[in-house]
């Protein structure tokens, strides 16, 4: 079996089997938008007699919470099925939300494709691991960078995203039952309200770093405006228009 996919606009994914093991590999962003559409595409995957899946997190470009917990719900369907779910190749993006989010512990991960089929541990985590590690050692505040220069947002922009999402607010509140994201809402509707342009990047950042920490229920209303929130703040990821 070789099969290759849109899951959504901005997440890709290829299947192949190999001695009898499902090898998927994901290229893109694995998020909260992406998560009803890739979950349907990997339980595809999953039957009877062929429920043994490896999942090449290589090309995986941004990550979030949310989509984690969609491999975390797939493990658990390939394991009744008498299977099981490995990761490979983890992405330092993917590697840093698999430490904060505690969900390493939970899915078998493995440096390379080949070390996953196979099940030689090896390096345990690898380079994405040790990130993961260092990061949870000495914890950034929301509003860090690391890696290459942040693009400014662009003021209009923010102000839109945040304007879109805090109308959305009950569509938020309805997504997380247990009130997570209630205080980085609230900082980001005073932020929005005042002139100070720097506070509302901040609070909106501070918002999105709790979007890495705890999964959501699906939602489109959520998804649309954390994506749109995510690419004002991150203009050089921005898909283009088609």
């Amino acid at each position: 079996m070789n099969s290759a996919t849109t899951v959504h606009r901005a997440l890709d994914l290829s299947a192949q089997s190999e001695g009898g093991i499902t090898i998927a590999e994901l290229t893109g962003e694995l998020d909260i938008a992406n998560a009803p559409a890739l979950r349907e595409q990997l339980l595809g995957l999953l039957r009877p007699g062929s429920s043994r899946l490896v999942i090449d997190l290589s090309k995986v470009s941004f990550c979030d919470a949310t989509g984690l917990a969609v491999l975390v719900s797939t493990a658990r369907r390939a394991r009744l099925l008498g299977g099981f779910l490995r990761l490979a190749a983890v992405s330092p993006q993917v590697g840093h939300v698999l430490e904060i989010t505690g969900l390493h512990r939970h899915l078998a991960n493995f440096p390379t494709v080949h070390a996953a089929s196979t099940g030689a541990r090896g390096a345990p985590y690898g380079k994405a691991a040790a990130t993961g590690r260092a990061a949870i050692a000495d914890p950034a505040p929301a509003n860090r960078h690391a890696g290459p220069p942040r693009v400014p947002a662009d003021a209009g922009e923010l102000r839109g995203a945040a304007a879109a999402l805090l109308a959305c607010a009950d569509a938020w509140h309805d997504a997380d039952p247990r009130r997570r994201f209630t205080p980085a809402l609230r900082a980001m509707a005073r932020a929005r309200h005042g002139t100070d342009d720097a506070a509302l990047d901040t609070a909106a950042r501070s918002l999105l770093s709790v979007l890495g920490r705890h999964p959501l229920t699906s939602s489109p209303a959520v998804a649309a405006t954390a994506t749109r929130l995510r690419r004002a703040l991150n203009p050089a990821a921005r898909q283009p228009a088609t």
